[in-house]
Formats: structure tokens, C-alpha cells, sequence
């Protein structure tokens, strides 16, 4: 197994994420609804924490280019069998932990998709430090974490360093529900 994740990140299988059951849990529609409307096609998009591409085959059908960044082998292995597969030729797969994107250009991104990947590393202000990087000047990001009540775990974002993280941002639009915070943030 080749992995670029720390020993202290959580590490979530590529089935378990590519499971045609979790769009019952998490209904990629509803996720999406939450900051399409700010999407272009000439668009450049990080989806950072990919995993086996769940999100990135649709982001790809709706903007120019995406680079699809994990830091587990096995997942970009099974994105690019899936980009192959659709003949998808605008994703750019990176094997990466979202703190590293050093193969990413200063303010050269348009917008950042980071769904729940925070809740996975265990350097939440390296990752953000790396997507206000890689946004150019009011570019966007979506930024989602998990809400945990009864187990605390050290990569959960409490909801102090949440709006520590929201803080570094314009916040264009905000949410959350039992399970999720989520926000539209401009750089």
C-alpha cells in the first residue's frame, strides 16, 4: 500500500467511498446545490480530498479542468480507471496530502471543492493555508467538516476552530445540519 497520508490521518477505504449506497447517506445533488450556481465552464477546480472520485466525474462535466488530489494511492488508481472508463480527458489526478500541492500554481484556481476531507488530516491549517494558496484572488471554495456530538475525535473541527477557519474567508454563504458544517468562501 503506497500512501502519502500521515500516520495521524484518518484513512477511509476507496469502496466504502465508492459505494452506490453512499448517494442514499449523502445525495451528491444536494451537496452540489449548495455552490454550483458559482461554477463556470472555463473553470479551473481542486477537488482536494477526492478519494476514488465521487464528486470529480461531475465537477469534470461541468468545468474545464480538474485536478483531483488524495493522498491514497488506491483511490487516484481507481479515479483514473473511472476517468478512463468515461472518457473524462480535463482530470488531472495527483497522489497528495492537501497540505503538499506544490504542483499547484500560487492564485491559480478558480475554485476549491473540500468536501468533509478536513476531518481526515491532521493538519487542518496546513490545508487551509494551502487552499487560500492555490485560489486566485476571489476565487472560491466549498469547505465542509463533520459534526461530531458524542465522540471526540483530534481531527474533528470543533466549532471554535470552524469559525477560526471560516474567519480566514468572505463567507458567501453558510450551513449546516445534524451531521455537517458547510460554507461558500471567497479568498
Amino acid at each position: 500500500m503506497y500512501t502519502l497520508m500521515s500516520k495521524n490521518d484518518r484513512y477511509i477505504n476507496p469502496l466504502v467511498l465508492d459505494n452506490p449506497l453512499r448517494s442514499l447517506v449523502s445525495p451528491p445533488n444536494r451537496i452540489l446545490s449548495r455552490f454550483v450556481k458559482y461554477l463556470k465552464e472555463d473553470y479551473t477546480v481542486v477537488d482536494l480530498g477526492c478519494g476514488p472520485g465521487f464528486f470529480t466525474t461531475i465537477l469534470a462535466r461541468i468545468v474545464k479542468t480538474v485536478y483531483a488530489v488524495d493522498p491514497d494511492e488506491r483511490a487516484i488508481r481507481r479515479l483514473k480507471e473511472k476517468v478512463q472508463k468515461l472518457s473524462l480527458n480535463n482530470v488531472i489526478p495527483y497522489v497528495a496530502p492537501a497540505q503538499k500541492l506544490e504542483f499547484i500554481k500560487d492564485k491559480s484556481i478558480d475554485f476549491v471543492f473540500s468536501n468533509l476531507m478536513l476531518c481526515c488530516t491532521s493538519d487542518h491549517n496546513g490545508a487551509i493555508k494551502e487552499i487560500k494558496r492555490i485560489l486566485k484572488d476571489n476565487g472560491l471554495a466549498y469547505i465542509s467538516v463533520t459534526r461530531s456530538f458524542l465522540i471526540k475525535d483530534k481531527m474533528d473541527v470543533s466549532g471554535d476552530e470552524w469559525k477560526k477557519i471560516l474567519g480566514q474567508f468572505k463567507i458567501i454563504r453558510e450551513g449546516k445540519n445534524l451531521m455537517e458544517r458547510w460554507a461558500v468562501v471567497q479568498n
